[in-house]
């Protein structure tokens, strides 16, 4: 009988502990996927995982249509997570697809541990930054990847400032300022290390602001 006591503890501890580590396992990449993504339910978009204790947090910023959408791993299906409830919620495995409910940008938060998630609507910096002339700005190309050219004209000699604002609003590119004389002038901007999504870019000459969308791809 104490053998048989022994042995059945034994199993319930390493249940727990199994059923534990299942519970906190690091999955190499969590991406969210559905309608209302860019990609539909072909392919996940990757998240960002947070770094040190923070692991198991991810984060993407990213336009939302009207539809639903899931977070899986390793853009697969054997774990996945959804709920039926928006803005915010817990995913559970295989549980119902997530209704999106408004279109915009969002900023998209997902714990793998405790499956909480919480979709915030974020306000383009289009309407924060100062537009209060027009330079026939023009991003080339739009999309974009690796670089772009940032071309636009000049009435009178100034300076130029180029920079790159996510939609928080936080520059993410900034080029040094130029002295540029009037008419047609560029500049060329670095777009590595950017998360795909959309950007603002700003353009500053003089006192003077223009800005446009950029999305990187």
């Amino acid at each position: 009988m104490k053998n048989f006591t022994r042995a059945f503890f034994f199993l319930v501890a390493f249940l727990l502990t199994a059923s534990v580590s299942m519970a906190q396992a690091t999955y190499p990449t969590v991406g969210i996927i559905g309608s209302a993504t860019a990609k539909g339910w072909d392919a996940s978009t990757a998240m960002t995982a947070g770094t040190g204790a923070n692991n198991h947090q991810w984060t993407i910023t990213l336009p939302l249509t009207v539809g639903e959408a899931k977070f899986r791993a390793n853009d697969a299906w054997t774990v996945n997570w959804g709920a039926n409830t928006f803005p915010a919620g817990v995913g559970t495995q295989d549980g119902p697809n997530i209704p999106i409910a408004t279109a915009g940008n969002y900023t998209v938060t997902f714990n793998d541990i405790t499956g909480a998630y919480q979709f915030t609507r974020i306000t383009s910096t289009a309407n924060q930054l100062q537009n209060t002339t027009t330079f026939n700005l023009a991003l080339l190309p739009n999309p974009a990847s690796e670089t772009m050219r940032v071309a636009y004209d000049l009435p009178t000699a100034t300076t130029a400032a180029v920079s790159v604002h996510n939609l928080l609003g936080q520059s993410v590119r900034a080029l040094t300022a130029v002295r540029q004389g009037a008419g047609q002038q560029e500049q060329r901007v670095s777009l590595q290390g950017l998360t795909a999504g959309i950007y603002v870019v700003r353009l500053q000459a003089g006192t003077q602001v223009q800005t446009a969308r950029l999305l990187v791809k």
